[in-house]
């Protein structure tokens, strides 16, 4: 891809109209193989001092494409809350609820390592 097409990507999943400061596109394999595309906005909000460790939605998980939840809320430390993104991968269960999804073994593994 190219850097336009990531500014673009990162415009229509955060509502922005500026280009991000940062982005990483990376593959992570092991238990579990996921995709994530992360950026770092160019400016933070002005209240997200204020709203230190409340909830956020600004990472999205997918399974094989299909939306499974924007709960990162135990997999990401608060301090990384302006970080947004999607992540995909093709190894977690998708025959299941998205509430016992979210409660997988193979997730919370992931989120004790980070």
């Amino acid at each position: 891809m190219e850097d336009s097409e990531y500014d673009e990507f990162y415009k229509s999943i955060t509502k922005d109209n500026a280009k991000p400061l940062a982005k990483t596109h990376f593959v992570a394999e092991g238990e579990v193989t996921f995709k994530a595309l992360l950026f770092v906005p160019e400016v933070q909000p002005s209240e997200s001092f204020n709203r230190y460790g409340t909830r956020t939605d600004n990472i999205k998980l997918y399974v094989r494409r299909v939306f499974i939840t924007d709960d990162f809320h135990e997999m990401m430390p608060n301090y990384l809350s302006f970080v947004r993104g999607v992540v995909d991968s093709d190894d977690l269960p998708l025959n299941v609820s998205r509430e016992t999804l979210q409660q997988s073994k193979l997730i919370k593994v992931r989120s004790e390592i980070s």
